[in-house]
């Protein structure tokens, strides 16, 4: 009877790790390659800002600019973490148009203050020294 209860003690603390882990990490699969070209596909490991269980595996090689849009929060996160680079095949399209007015000059009198915000940055369950 003891070794079935340190049994069932045992793999319940393992199953409860495996979930906090997962409720942790986003699993993150890209379009490209790992391991120098001898793996075909690119996963990643990154750190949510809480512990939840949504978004803990996203596929992203057949992500479209709406489903960009429809995932912010976790653009986001990659943003934060400098990992553009799993959603950089998903880029908004833009006329030659756009791209000549998005590059001219601003004048002097048009110049805009940027509004100030009192909001506190969002903390992070990994922000320890704060």
């Amino acid at each position: 009877m003891k070794k079935l209860t340190k049994f069932v003690l045992v793999v319940a603390l393992m199953f409860g790790g495996w979930a906090l882990a997962a409720a942790s990490l986003h699993v993150v699969r890209a379009p490209g390659t790992m391991a120098f070209g001898y793996i075909p596909f690119k996963v990643q490991l990154i750190t949510k800002n809480a512990i939840t269980f949504r978004e803990t595996y996203v596929d992203t090689t057949k992500w479209t600019v709406v489903d960009a849009q429809a995932h912010q929060d976790f653009v986001n996160r990659l943003d934060q973490l400098n990992k553009t680079d799993l959603v950089a095949h998903v880029k908004p399209t833009t006329t030659p148009a756009a791209d000549a007015h998005a590059s001219a000059a601003p004048t002097p009198s048009k110049a805009v203050e940027a509004p100030k915000t009192t909001e506190a940055p969002q903390k992070s369950i990994f922000d320890f020294n704060r």
